[in-house]
């Protein structure tokens, strides 16, 4: 079912600068099995682990459809425009999936992890709606907001279930993991993939890379709702026969 979906190849990989990494100064030792050497002092992954990460990844998203999820993103990458790139998937995704009120992206954070955000989210709420309105709260408070613009859970009444990482922003997965949320991360050669529950490898600078997720990620919850929908009419077919 999902390969008829969405084929993903190795092909699709190589264009999108997903087996680019690191300087080998900044290798991760945990991140040896994932490489297939280096270029010019530049960590290359090996591209069959990268395509075996993506078809799981796929897998495991088109699952978590099917239940009540909610995410939340964190790329606080300062070398990518990642204000626009999360700001557009975030609406986009909320849009082609608005009819789907169990599973949908909850907010993102993308320029600066403030500490305490997830662990004090109650105390932030109190703050998020004056600021909105332009109400003078005082410098604490209004220097927070450049940074809050995409926390649309703090409304909510409960943390996200599952946090995409798509950089390695040590504060929030410092605070993440202390909070004991699950986080799916995109882990380059300078990061340890045993902080992630479920890890796609690669290239985090590319920007073409990060639109090459969002677009395996989308695949990945069409097929889920397919799944779905294919479900429920099977059981609705079982009941009806029962009743005749």
């Amino acid at each position: 079912m999902y390969k008829k979906l969405y084929q993903i190849n190795i092909d699709h990989l190589i264009e999108n600068r997903a087996h680019i990494g690191h300087i080998d100064k900044k290798l991760n030792k945990n991140m040896n099995f994932y490489l297939y050497g280096f270029r010019q002092n530049i960590g290359i992954f090996n591209i069959t682990q990268l395509w075996y990460s993506f078809r799981y990844l796929f897998y495991n998203i088109s699952e978590m459809f099917l239940k009540r999820n909610t995410f939340f993103l964190i790329g606080t990458n300062s070398k990518l425009p990642m204000e626009f790139l999360l700001k557009k998937w975030f609406y986009r995704f909320s849009e082609n999936f608005k009819n789907f009120n169990s599973f949908y992206i909850s907010g993102y954070v993308d320029k600066k992890w403030i500490e305490g955000l997830f662990t004090n989210w109650k105390n932030f709420n109190k703050y998020i709606e004056p600021m909105e309105k332009n109400l003078k709260l005082g410098y604490k408070f209004e220097r927070y907001f450049p940074f809050l613009q995409g926390v649309t859970f703090l409304k909510e009444d409960s943390l996200p279930d599952i946090i995409i990482m798509l950089d390695n922003d040590k504060t929030a997965l410092h605070e993440i993991k202390n909070l004991q949320i699950p986080i799916i991360g995109l882990v380059d050669t300078d990061m340890d993939p045993n902080d992630f529950i479920l890890k796609f490898y690669g290239n985090n600078d590319s920007k073409i890379h990060l639109n090459f997720f969002f677009s395996i990620f989308a695949s990945s919850c069409k097929t889920g709702a397919i799944k779905g929908a294919t479900i429920i009419f099977l059981l609705s077919n079982i009941k009806n026969k029962k009743k005749n």
